[in-house]
């Protein structure tokens, strides 16, 4: 698994690199793109949903996200919605691990 990850490291820093290279050169219209990414998380959100049956994970980070968007609004929730939800995962790391064993 080593060089699994290796190789997915070296794709993922010389796909970066070239992009940011070739993004001068190469222009394209970029208008609707962020649909599609809100697309695509609904879409993974949708399908945890429907294969756990615990869905506190999800509900954590609806609510985090929801109270952090209220609070500091659309600019500047992103990255304290995600300390959030990691802050919370952490405390309640013993409950998850203790249902983990449980579900196996």
């Amino acid at each position: 698994m080593f060089f699994v990850t290796l190789l997915n490291q070296i794709y993922w820093v010389g796909g970066a690199t070239l992009g940011a290279l070739l993004c001068s050169v190469i222009t394209f219209d970029t208008t609707g793109i962020e649909f599609v990414m809100t697309a695509l998380f609904v879409v993974m959100f949708m399908n945890q949903w429907e294969e756990t049956t615990d869905h506190r994970p999800a509900l954590i980070g609806l609510i985090s996200s929801f109270i952090c968007l209220i609070l500091l609004g659309a600019d500047n929730f992103m990255l304290p919605a995600m300390a959030l939800i990691v802050i919370i995962f952490t405390l309640d790391r013993k409950n998850l691990d203790k249902q983990e064993v449980e579900i196996l």
